[in-house]
């Protein structure tokens, strides 16, 4: 897999994830120092956001987009994921009022492996590609981008769109209706 650097073909590490598979348990740090697991299966959707750096415009832009637009949906749990230090992150949160959102820290790259994102080389190397994956309660993966050109924003629209199946997904089985032919 790869994507383009400003242009520059840049090779993404790790396995590549596809859509209608379970999404892969991936550790995490949280702004505190501790550890813990993202994706696979939750009480609510999941809408990962795979963010390069904030130190960059199209990152903080789009993380603080991103902030806006998730608030109108109750029934989902939003993180995102970059490789930027602890202190700016926090900074960051505090400063661009990010309250709708977790933002984490893929310290140690688990998140970048599992999910097919680390650039492996150029000046964004060890970084995440830009990319975002909405999970259903199931744990399935039922939308995801990743973004050809690390400089360019995702497609919200289409974003919006899986997210808002995956928020109002009914899980699978039978309900009592249904079970009775009714």
């Amino acid at each position: 897999m790869q994507i383009t650097v400003h242009g520059t073909a840049t090779a993404l590490e790790g396995k590549e994830i596809s859509i209608w598979h379970e999404a892969p348990a991936a550790r995490v740090t949280q702004l505190d120092g501790s550890q813990n697991v993202i994706g696979m299966i939750s009480p609510t959707a999941q809408l990962l956001i795979s963010i390069p750096s904030l130190k960059t415009e199209v990152c903080s832009l789009g993380a603080k987009k991103f902030n806006e637009l998730i608030k109108a949906f109750k029934k989902l749990k939003t993180i995102m994921v970059t490789t930027d230090d602890a202190e700016f992150v926090r900074d960051f949160i505090a400063r661009e009022g990010i309250d709708a959102a977790e933002v984490v820290l893929d310290s140690s790259r688990d998140f970048a492996k599992k999910y097919g994102l680390l650039i492996t080389e150029g000046k964004l190397k060890d970084r995440l590609a830009r990319a975002v994956f909405v999970i259903d309660q199931e744990g399935m993966i039922s939308y995801k981008e990743l973004v050809p050109e690390v400089t360019d924003e995702v497609d919200y629209e289409k974003c919006l769109e899986a997210v808002e199946k995956a928020a109002n997904f009914k899980k699978k089985g039978h309900d009592h209706e249904n079970w009775m032919g009714v």
